[in-house]
């Protein structure tokens, strides 16, 4: 058994939501701050239901909706999520009136929702899914952790279709604290610049919710083969090349081709990016994503959405840059991401 990808929704700064973006093109994104460009949610929600919502959570849930409906499966067997902050405005919001009513008359219900499994609980809800349920919160390598999760759930066979999902969002408190941190640079991108062009410290904040419904038996309606995802923490570099090269060996793969590489215009975490892919030995056929997303903890989430829609249409959309040096028809891409020097992972996709 494998593990296929069978419908995806996403919501991202580019216009993911209904497709437009590969037929009409990435847009190039100015400023240091993406936000999601969302959908009417007036079309998918009960009005009376979107003003119960925080706005991540109309994102996930929307997604998830996307992704389902593409799969055209009514009900997932199972949800598992993986966020690295979770609901921000709401624990903005709960947090804030702690400190206004001095921890005194406190609602249980900003709390609630102020919670990391928040997004998972009301997608299950959503759908009346009382299978598996799980939440993952390990920084940049979070979605991969529900990926990892959502593959050996289907290997077990104990479910047949898994919903997994890579949600994060961006508010002015996280902003303003991740800023002052230096995680983001102090320059705003112009119209006519990318990302990669500022060569300073820091990159740029981003935001998405995408959703996959994986099902562990190929039909001809399935999109891509997710053949291994393989995390590392405090590892050196070396160790990360050999895993690399161990993972692709494992998947009877010379050469990938096509790395989705983890540049995000930081001077010191795309040292290290270039210096994985010169381990092996792909940095001509490789592009990053994150100029198309911004940084944020499950932008990977964003890569394997872009992975997929390559491989479906064996081909790369027309806004990646002319110098990369790929085969006419992609067959399997290799989605390498990293923030730091702290964790790293490898997902390898395939064609069907």
């Amino acid at each position: 058994m494998g593990t296929f990808i069978k419908g995806i929704g996403i919501i991202s700064p580019q216009q993911t939501h209904d497709g437009s973006v590969l037929t009409n093109g990435f847009a190039p994104l100015a400023g240091n701050r993406l936000t999601c460009s969302e959908p009417d949610y007036g079309q998918f929600i009960d009005a009376k239901q979107i003003r119960r919502m925080s706005r991540i959570i109309k994102m996930g849930v929307v997604s998830s909706l996307l992704a389902l409906r593409e799969s055209k499966i009514e009900k997932p067997d199972s949800v598992i999520v993986g966020t690295a902050f979770g609901c921000l405005e709401d624990t903005n919001s709960f947090l804030s009136k702690m400190v206004q009513y001095k921890e005194e008359m406190l609602s249980p219900t900003a709390f609630i929702h102020s919670t990391h499994n928040t997004i998972a609980a009301q997608v299950a809800l959503w759908f009346q899914c009382r299978g598996y349920n799980s939440t993952y919160v390990h920084k940049n390598i979070s979605f991969e952790s529900a990926l990892l999760d959502s593959m050996m759930l289907l290997e077990e066979g104990t479910v047949k279709n898994v919903l997994t999902g890579g949600v994060d969002e961006i508010i002015d408190a996280s902003f303003t604290i991740m800023n002052r941190m230096g995680f983001y640079k102090k320059e705003e991108i112009a119209a006519d610049q990318t990302l990669y062009e500022i060569k300073s410290k820091g990159s740029f904040a981003g935001e998405g919710a995408a959703f996959f419904s994986l099902v562990n038996s190929i039909d001809p309606t399935c999109i891509a083969e997710i053949k291994s995802v393989k995390t590392f923490s405090f590892s050196t570099m070396a160790e990360v090349v050999e895993g690399a090269q161990a993972l692709l060996s494992e998947n009877k793969i010379t050469t990938p081709d096509l790395v989705l590489a983890s540049f995000n215009g930081d001077i010191e975490d795309d040292k290290l990016t270039t210096s994985f892919l010169q381990g092996i030995n792909c940095l001509e056929n490789s592009s990053g994503f994150k100029h198309w997303c911004g940084e944020y903890g499950t932008s990977s989430a964003f890569a394997l959405w872009l992975a997929a829609c390559i491989l479906k249409e064996k081909s790369v959309p027309e806004s990646f840059s002319e110098n990369i040096k790929i085969k006419s028809e992609i067959n399997n891409i290799l989605i390498y991401n990293h923030q730091g020097s702290k964790h790293h992972s490898l997902i390898v996709v395939t064609a069907c």
